[in-house]
């Protein structure tokens, strides 16, 4: 009877190890990479490279899925180094072999056509796995990602980034005014309208509208370099006053002194 507690822990023991094997990933990502890097024009041509290895226990059946986000893609896949297959097409399911150590995956295409600045999946790639009824599914082993654009796309978010940073800098001009008792209620009410039209620019370029985003982000620019250099001469202005008082102050204050002292050799010499 005392063997029997030691049998079910090994029992126990053994499964939790098969479930561990069960459960780990058959493939794991070798290396991965995506070029261009980070951004591309529409049109552009886009390549991708993928190796994924063997990594746990090999299940009963098993398939590769490729997903891809290009236009015009072309898909070669390579298993143990072996011969090339080669597919086209955006979904891609292969089966994959028995014995499997290393899947390489090479993937040329096109960026695709968008409206606003777009991220977009270039590819994913995941496997599907079956070791039986209790454990089966989708492995999922990489997505890669890339932001396309176009010229129109960039001079837009480009003039609207252009008018964010003067916003900032026609904000903090009109505030110090506001410290130093400047009336500023004209150019409060002028950078309302500025950032309004910078808002409407970000908003038309959500929806994809990006060269009225433009006329209205180069609008809102204008309008706040006008503010900006209206601000700075109102402090110019400010400043040219205060140093035009602390003077004044400063001759009146000579000439008080100089009345205390011509009062007080007065009153010398007249007690003299």
């Amino acid at each position: 009877m005392k063997a029997l507690p030691i049998v079910v822990a090994m029992i126990v023991a053994v499964g939790i190890t098969l479930a561990a094997e069960i459960s780990a990933d058959y493939l794991a990502v070798e290396e991965q990479k995506v070029s261009p890097v980070g951004v591309a024009r529409i049109g552009d041509p886009v390549a991708v490279d993928v190796v994924l290895k063997k990594l746990g226990p090999e299940p009963q059946e098993a398939r590769l899925n490729i997903t891809i986000g290009l236009d015009n893609p072309t898909t070669t896949v390579i298993f143990d180094g072996g011969e090339a297959n080669t597919y086209y097409g955006n979904e891609i399911e292969i089966p994959l072999p028995k014995g499997l150590k290393s899947v390489s995956i090479k993937l040329v295409g096109n960026a695709p056509s968008v409206s606003k600045l777009t991220r977009i999946q270039v590819v994913k790639v995941s496997t599907y796995v079956y070791y039986d009824e209790d454990n089966k599914g989708y492995q999922e082993e990489t997505s890669l990602y890339l932001d396309v654009t176009n010229e129109l796309i960039s001079a837009a978010l480009s003039e609207i980034s252009r008018a964010e940073v003067k916003l900032s800098e026609a904000e903090e001009l009109v505030n110090e005014l506001e410290k130093r008792g400047v009336d500023v209620e004209s150019l409060k009410k002028r950078l309302e309208t500025a950032k309004d039209t910078l808002n409407t620019a970000k908003k038309l370029h959500d929806r994809g509208n990006v060269d009225l985003a433009k006329q209205n982000a180069e609008s809102s620019l204008a309008l706040l370099e006008d503010i900006i250099k209206e601000a700075k001469e109102k402090a110019q202005a400010a400043e040219k006053k205060s140093s035009l008082k602390k003077y004044l102050l400063v001759i009146a204050g000579v000439i008080v002194i100089a009345l205390v002292v011509f009062f007080i050799k007065q009153r010398t010499g007249e007690l003299g």
